[in-house]
């Protein structure tokens, strides 16, 4: 798996998943920090011109002049997040992904998610982006600090979060939707989003206790399914902390 940008890169050394770096002429001398951990944890690093590292990424993909090989991400299980939001009671905070399919955006969340100390992110194996090299640039090297679980079928981990003692809140304005400034987010919490066109499935929405919208005095019909996530998760917090 090919890691993206000084800050992936960073963020997979301190994880252990790197085994090589490399890094273009123009980038060296703006990544010392990170040429000094990778000596420290026995990273090869590697110095070569752009080029080379255009050729390794994907069309399309920017690396900053910085790319950094290794392992994957590794998954989380659904047992392991359901004991964990058991033990944590009504501190649990969880997000679902109703098919997300943007990978910048899948990213952006998890960055989100890494900054808001979730216990986990649930998202579903198929109609989703899964994490690759851009999800990983895009968190910003996060990828490997919240617990990332895949599941076969989303319905069914909303029930079991359900049994685990969660509430379930789905990000969506319609009929009985309340503002989500008036929640109290005062017990184990699961925050389902849904997708950047369709929002979140009628089928999904009916495992949800309740759904929260977002008031926008400014006259915008929604904001992007990321800025959502960040905004929602940070008022969690807040309610918690007063």
């Amino acid at each position: 798996m090919f890691y993206l940008g000084p800050h992936a890169c960073e963020e997979a050394l301190i994880q252990g998943t790197l085994h090589t770096i490399r890094i273009t002429p123009n980038a060296w001398d703006r990544c010392v920090k990170l040429r000094v951990i990778a000596r420290e944890r026995g990273v090869v690093v590697h110095r070569e011109p752009a080029e080379s590292l255009d050729r390794r990424c994907l069309s399309g993909q920017r690396h900053q002049g910085v790319l950094g090989e290794g392992s994957s991400i590794i998954m989380s299980s659904l047992d392991a997040l359901l004991l964990r939001v058991s033990q944590r009671g009504p501190a649990a905070l969880v997000l679902v992904l109703d098919g997300i399919s943007d990978p910048n955006n899948f990213g952006a969340i998890i960055r989100s998610a890494a900054a808001a100390g979730v216990d986990g992110i649930v998202f579903p194996e198929r109609r989703s982006a899964q994490v690759n090299e851009t999800v990983v640039r895009a968190s910003a090297g996060t990828a490997s600090r919240v617990p990332l679980v895949r599941v076969t079928n989303l319905s069914r981990a909303l029930e079991d979060l359900k049994k685990a003692g969660s509430w379930i809140y789905g990000l969506s304005k319609g009929v009985g939707s309340k503002n989500y400034l008036e929640e109290p987010f005062d017990r184990s919490t699961v925050l389902v989003l849904g997708s950047e066109g369709d929002g979140i499935h009628q089928k999904i929405k009916e495992h949800c206790d309740g759904l929260l919208w977002i008031d926008m005095p400014g006259n915008i019909e929604s904001l992007n399914v990321s800025s959502t996530a960040a905004v929602v998760l940070f008022r969690v917090l807040a309610q918690r902390r007063v």
